[in-house]
């Protein structure tokens, strides 16, 4: 690895010559591509012992600390190189991701302008910028960046590429196809782009749109992640489930990092609980969620901050907090309706009641976005903190809280004048306090499912990690949080007279419109028949963010119910912690 520093004293042993010079930075410069990142950085050590100012070794040494993490190593590194060349666009690229890398945004915005300003035909400033802007949430311009480095390059694939993972992160997965497309008829047969195009069409269950080009895609790239995962997922939902299976079994896992080995745990655990095969399948389950781990601890997410929040809440609550709210309030003027919250524990159904709820003319369901953490944060600012600033809110102050959430909800693209706007992020459930608060007229739609069923669904989904859900990557783990979380919702119910209907996905799958009914009587609403067609409904709507995407759009099963009979040998760690809630809900 790259020292931290450039050698100020007289270089030791005999100096290098400059051809020496130039094949050595030739070397590293290879060696960083193919990851060899120790190799890279003795050799560039070499040089700059001989050349302590080289703007080049100074250059590819901010690289390498990049690729190792070290973001502040990098921009010192890349300064001292632009000191020395500082009309190179490209340096200033680089020294712009150092500063984005530390949460520099203002310096790193600051200094792609300056990039631009030196060479603005350079397509790398568009491309990377646009990952910044993309990163920030500022989709627009994220996007126009990106077609500006496709215009500069048309020929080369990074403008494609950052263009359909721009429209991933934002759940479109339309757009995503269109621009693996675009790359493809740019490049025609390029691998990593037929692998994105069946990506986007596995994501918008367009299975039969997605099958050769899985093929193809792993046909060229046999021993990639990408191409294995694409080609396993969509082979396993048209239920070649064998195939899937036999194909994996012989793939190198313990070769891949363990972002990749995870996709490959998870497929082949999937294949193996749908032919029956319990041990195998909770094998690698167990193996896809240490894979994760492993990611979260890279990553220094510490699930111990989220169970934290928790504990947080119900201590506030349980002290007193609260205790003299008032039971009434008002909506805002102009809204059809009052704020509707659809929460739960997750994995219990909440996505599959999201698409028939949204298939109604008159509801609209917003998946899975942040609203309520405008109001959460707007708290959190005010002296006394979140919770604790909730109990001196006045009038004022709780209709400031409201105007946040409506335009949080309308930057979601919510129809608030004429829908009934359903709020769906399960874990919303721990705030219910903050929602009675601040609009003590609310809705809430509960979703329930047998609690092991819960927890052991959890611990089987490849989730993306953060302090949440990475409880879900041990039995145990899960069923503490779930009674964290369940155990706040019902000091909530204890303490507020919250507006609340129950619905289980049990009943869901057995009945949905005698187990949905009831939702809809309890938001004023009627059924419609339309619901019964959830599942086409779901493949229009291509925007399902949540990993439960692929069991929606498909005819409702009964496969997951008491699944946990199955699993009984492996959630010994969670019986007796979650046996209240069996009882407390009716699974008794």
């Amino acid at each position: 690895m790259v020292s931290s520093s450039p050698p100020k004293s007289a270089p030791k042993g005999a100096p290098l010559s400059p051809d020496r010079i130039k094949a050595a930075l030739r070397e590293a410069a290879a060696q960083l591509d193919a990851g060899d990142l120790k190799g890279a950085g003795k050799l560039l050590n070499d040089i700059r012992r001989t050349a302590p100012n080289h703007p080049d070794a100074l250059h590819l040494s901010g690289l390498v600390a990049l690729r190792a993490q070290n973001p502040a190593l990098a921009e010192k590194f890349i300064r001292l190189a632009v000191a020395q060349a500082p009309s190179h666009a490209f340096m200033q690229v680089n020294l712009a991701n150092a500063l984005r890398r530390q949460g520099k945004i203002d310096e790193a915005l600051a200094t792609f302008a300056k990039a631009a300003s030196l060479d603005p035909a350079f397509p790398g400033i568009y491309l990377n910028r646009g990952i910044l802007f993309s990163e920030l949430g500022r989709k627009d311009e994220a996007r126009a960046d990106f077609e500006e480095a496709i215009k500069r390059a048309p020929g080369e694939p990074g403008g494609y590429a950052q263009l359909a993972q721009h429209h991933l992160r934002a759940g479109d997965f339309h757009a995503m196809a269109e621009a693996y497309k675009r790359g493809l008829e740019a490049l025609p047969g390029h691998a990593h782009f037929l692998a994105g195009l069946a990506t986007a069409y596995e994501r918008l269950s367009d299975l039969e749109a997605a099958k050769p080009l899985a093929d193809q895609a792993l046909a060229a790239l046999p021993h990639t992640p990408m191409a294995l995962k694409v080609w396993a997922s969509v082979t396993r939902r048209l239920g070649g489930f064998e195939e899937v299976k036999d194909r994996l079994e012989k793939v190198a896992i313990g070769k891949f990092p363990p972002h990749a080995a995870r996709l490959i745990h998870a497929e082949l655990a999937q294949a193996y609980d749908r032919l029956g095969d319990t041990q195998n399948a909770y094998s690698h389950f167990a193996r896809q969620n240490e894979m994760a781990k492993q990611q979260a601890a890279a990553q220094g997410i510490d699930k111990a901050n989220y169970m934290a929040q928790v504990t947080g809440l119900t201590e506030a609550f349980q002290t007193g907090l609260g205790k003299n709210w008032p039971e009434t309030g008002k909506v805002t003027e102009g809204h059809a309706n009052a704020p509707v919250f659809l929460v739960g524990f997750p994995r219990s159904g909440t996505t599959l009641l999201d698409q028939i709820l949204d298939a109604h003319p008159d509801v609209q369901v917003i998946e899975e976005r942040p609203a309520l953490l405008a109001v959460r944060d707007a708290v959190a600012a005010l002296p006394g903190g979140y919770p604790g600033a909730l109990e001196k809110l006045d009038e004022a102050g709780l209709e400031d809280l409201r105007a946040r959430y409506w335009a949080a909800l309308r930057q979601e693209g919510a129809e608030l004048e004429t829908k009934t706007v359903i709020n769906k992020l399960p874990l919303n459930i721990i705030h219910a306090g903050l929602i009675h608060r601040v609009f003590p007229e609310a809705k809430f739609i509960l979703a329930l499912r047998h609690p092991l069923d819960s927890v052991l669904s959890c611990f089987m989904q490849d989730f993306e990690v953060n302090a949440s859900m990475a409880h879900f990557l041990d039995i145990g783990d899960a069923a503490r949080l779930y009674e964290a979380v369940m155990g706040l919702w019902q000091l909530y119910e204890g303490r507020f007279a919250l507006d609340t209907v129950s619905i289980k996905y049990e009943e869901l799958i057995g009945d949905v419109e005698g187990a949905v009914r009831p939702v809809l009587a309890h938001l004023g609403l009627a059924w419609n028949p339309a619901q019964l067609e959830h599942v086409a409904h779901a493949k229009a709507r291509g925007t399902i963010r949540t990993p439960s995407y692929a069991q929606v759009t498909e005819p409702i099963y009964q496969r997951a119910a008491a699944r946990y009979e199955r699993y009984s040998a492996y959630l010994e760690p969670a019986e007796r912690r979650l046996a209240p809630f069996v009882a407390a809900f009716g699974y008794s």
